[in-house]
């Protein structure tokens, strides 16, 4: 074969004609069809019928597309004289990181414009091209990182491809893009054999979209009236926080971890980070010394941080304390809240939104508007004194008017500080009413460090100018991060935490206050589908589930891990769901029985969301078996992982933690490589499966939470999960991924469950010694399929009653 006929070479040599020809005054169109068009097909070698131009992204239209067959590489195109530049030294290395390439303002805005498409198209690759530059980064990641930390293959000119062609090539031809190599170069930081397409990946409607009904719909739209938004509706009733609040710590009795490892998660932790705190709540209630801060810390001018995970009810504990519990002590006192979840602040105004908003409520709740005259002048009654007494004091007498108009220029002065004045105004309440102060600075723990640091700062000062009792909500790791090197540093405030309540209670009061207000608001459902009798009978069908279905109880307080707000949105993603027969349990109800609530139609309906096939990208719920190269056996090392994580940690008797030299050669020696072994770690991370101890600058050690003790026991063996599961695994078998298609009806996919099931047994016979390891798929398998063979069982008795 001659040189010009090999694919390679011939592309090499039309790249070095491109660079030969003259170049600058080239408009968009013009670059695109002399240069970009030219180095996709005759130099990477891509069909022109595998390229799309101008594909519409909602909202906007992408310049290129580019699949093999599927949909792989997104690229935006720009004028050749629009040059993407280079912090100075960073030319000519292979990979550069995309927060550099961003420094320069027209390469940000480029990236800020393709990065969305390539989500939004579900496209895992993007890049930016003038047809003398090239930079091609992940655009669409699964692996719960942010675009922005990622690195990009640069080539900063025509010359540059030339040189370094053989990486061009290996990256981004035609063969280059089918096997993936760019994705796991970025991802990874070196090439394998990879893995062969997903079943998703052949399905033309995928995910596709799962119909409701009308009843379905009302449902959704209820349940976020009674169910999601009510903790965060800042005008929630004081019923409301009696009857759902429920004291936390107390450990569940549905966890798959150890009871140890659920004391040192809530208990322990911010020991082992080395912090001063203790449990807000003790046996008999709250803690003496939280009492006793609850007054003191006015006088001590120290905030109170209080500790707890994302989700755990912190917010809830708040205004339960302050509306209800602490009400009596608290009853002379002004309590001010501030939620930085619900109420935007920018940063360079923090202080004066937070002023702005006590002033606020100052005057909505009490009834104090701070620059009414007499308030006004009751404030500064001292100042008023001293000013009479002063140089123009003799006006009085001689020119009322004018000294009237002096002493309205005085007032105005004093009181024209916003902050300045709101201090003196609470300084005052206290002295003539014996008001105190009591703020709330809620939720700053979901925005950046700097922000956080920013509002102690500020929490620290308000406490020492206005002898407030001032409240601040952290996570325990960013509290120990900014103790570390923040502004924290500077101050030993006092920290209590909150641990998280029992899941499965809080959602039962949830579902019981829900029932209440139906019943007092019976005309809530007036002008949808469902009555509010129907609407009861919904909710006693959940209640009574949670009530008396240990699976339920189990799913939720583990898949949870404590979060409440996330078990919430479960419960909310539950009612109303397309894959629930709300028509059935409506039925049993006018029968007058309790309809059972299957856990296979609560999996489903958290798993699938609102799509009608599982789709990575937007469910909660992460797919084990998946795989990052073409490695079959690493189906299993996810849940390998997970199971020895569980197993060495429990063993240790303590925290739980297993460090990077104990997990790495383990899993080594289950024949992994260290890259196989990091992309598994960091999914498990950000799908809250495993925890790092937040006290270590390097990732690791690492512990697994309930989510990932639930997943590797359970989950596996449950037909609803696995058979979600099959259209996202790759198949490296050819004559079992013939049998693994796109079925809809439950006796095809009940089939297709046993052939996936068979095809991974085949597959962990490929381990040495299984029987050494953690996890054993023998007894996962026999239990998947004895959940397949009863839900063949009741699809044949449902089949028979039709």
């Amino acid at each position: 074969m001659s040189l010009t006929r090999d694919p390679y070479q011939a592309g090499l040599a039309r790249l070095k004609e491109l660079a030969a020809e003259p170049r600058g005054g080239r408009n968009e169109d013009t670059t695109r069809f002399h240069l970009i068009d030219v180095l996709l097909t005759e130099c990477l070698g891509h069909p022109r019928s595998s390229i799309t131009t101008e594909e519409h992204a909602h909202p906007g239209f992408a310049d290129y597309v580019v699949s093999a067959p599927g949909r792989l590489l997104v690229i935006e195109a720009k004028k050749e004289a629009v040059t993407f530049s280079l912090p100075a030294g960073l030319a000519g290395r292979p990979t550069v990181s995309i927060a550099s390439l961003r420094s320069d303002p027209v390469t940000r805005a480029t990236i800020d414009q393709v990065v969305p498409y390539a989500q939004r198209l579900g496209i895992p690759l993007a890049a930016i091209a003038n047809g003398q530059q090239l930079a091609v980064f992940l655009g669409s990641r699964t692996d719960g990182k942010e675009v922005q930390s990622g690195e990009a293959l640069v080539f900063v000119s025509l010359e540059d491809m030339i040189e370094h062609f053989r990486r061009l090539w290996d990256l981004l031809s035609r063969d280059a893009l089918v096997e993936r190599r760019a994705v796991q170069v970025l991802s990874m930081g070196t090439a394998h054999p990879q893995p062969p397409i997903k079943l998703s990946s052949t399905i033309p409607t995928y995910p596709g979209f799962r119909s409701r009904t009308e009843q379905d719909t009302d449902l959704r739209i209820l349940s976020t009236i009674f169910i999601q938004d009510i903790e965060g509706n800042a005008e929630v009733s004081d019923d409301f926080l009696k009857e759902c609040y429920y004291n936390s710590g107390t450990l569940s009795q549905y966890a798959f971890i150890s009871k140890e490892i659920l004391r040192s998660r809530y208990n322990s932790l911010p020991t082992a980070m080395g912090l001063d705190t203790e449990p807000v709540r003790g046996k008999k209630g709250l803690s003496p010394s939280f009492q006793g801060d609850l007054i003191a810390a006015a006088v001590t001018s120290k905030p109170i941080v209080l500790l707890g995970d994302v989700g755990v009810g912190k917010t809830m504990f708040i205004r339960h304390l302050l509306r209800v519990e602490a009400s009596t002590e608290l009853a002379s006192s002004l309590v001010f809240y501030v939620d930085f979840a619900r109420e935007p602040a920018l940063q360079s105004v923090l202080e004066q939104h937070i002023v702005d908003a006590i002033v606020a409520q100052l005057e909505r709740e009490y009834g104090y508007d701070l620059m009414e005259n007499k308030f006004v002048r009751a404030v500064y009654n001292a100042e008023l004194n001293k000013f009479k007494r002063g140089l123009h004091g003799p006006l009085r007498e001689t020119n009322p008017e004018r000294f009237a108009e002096l002493e309205i220029d005085e007032l105005v002065r004093l009181s024209s500080d916003a902050s300045r004045h709101l201090e003196r105004t609470l300084r005052h309440l206290e002295a003539t009413a014996g008001r105190k102060a009591v703020i709330v600075l809620d939720n700053i723990d979901q925005r950046s460090r700097d922000f956080q640091d920013q509002v102690f700062v500020i929490a620290q000062a308000l406490s020492a100018s206005l002898r407030a009792t001032v409240f601040v909500s952290l996570r325990p790791s960013t509290f120990y991060d900014s103790k570390l090197r923040g502004s924290l540093a500077a101050y030993q405030p006092r920290a209590f935490h909150v641990a998280p309540p029992r899941v499965s209670e809080v959602v039962r009061k949830r579902l019981q206050f829900a029932r209440k207000q139906l019943e007092k608001e019976r005309e809530s459902s007036s002008g949808l589908s469902l009555n509010s009798g129907d609407l009861s009978a919904y909710l006693d069908a959940l209640d009574a589930g949670f009530l008396n279905d240990n699976a339920l109880a189990e799913f939720l307080e583990n898949m949870s891990g404590g979060n409440t707000r996330l078990a919430l949105e479960y419960l909310s993603a539950f009612i109303g769901s397309g894959y629930v027969d709300t028509q059935r349990i409506l039925r049993v109800a006018a029968d007058g029985d309790v309809y059972t609530i299957p856990i296979h139609e609560f999996i489903r309906a958290i798993v699938y969301g609102e799509n009608d096939l599982y789709d990575p990208r937007s469910s909660r719920i992460i797919n084990l078996f998946d795989v990052c190269i073409g490695d079959a056996r690493e189906h299993f090392l996810m849940p390998l992982l997970l199971a020895y994580l569980q197993t060495e940690g429990e063993s240790q008797g303590r925290d739980g933690f297993v460090t990077n030299e104990v997990l790495y050669p383990a899993a080594q020696s289950w024949g992994f490589l260290p890259e196989q072994i990091r992309w598994h770690l960091d999914r498990g991370v950000t799908h809250r499966l495993i925890e790092t101890d937040p006290g270590h600058e390097q990732n690791g050690p690492y512990r697994v939470t309930s989510v990932g003790a639930y997943m590797q026991k359970q989950m596996v063996t449950w037909f609803a999960y696995v058979d979600a599961m099959i259209v996202d695994t790759p198949i490296f078998d050819p004559s079992v991924r013939s049998e693994i298609l796109d079925v809809r009806g439950i006796e095809d996919r009940l089939d297709r469950g046993s052939v996936f099931r068979t095809y991974l047994d085949g597959i962990w016979e490929s381990f040495p010694s299984p029987e050494s390891l953690s996890f054993d798929w023998n007894i996962k398998g026999a239990a998947l399929q004895a959940d397949i063979e009863l839900a063949r069982a009741k699809a044949l008795r449902a089949k028979s009653r039709r």
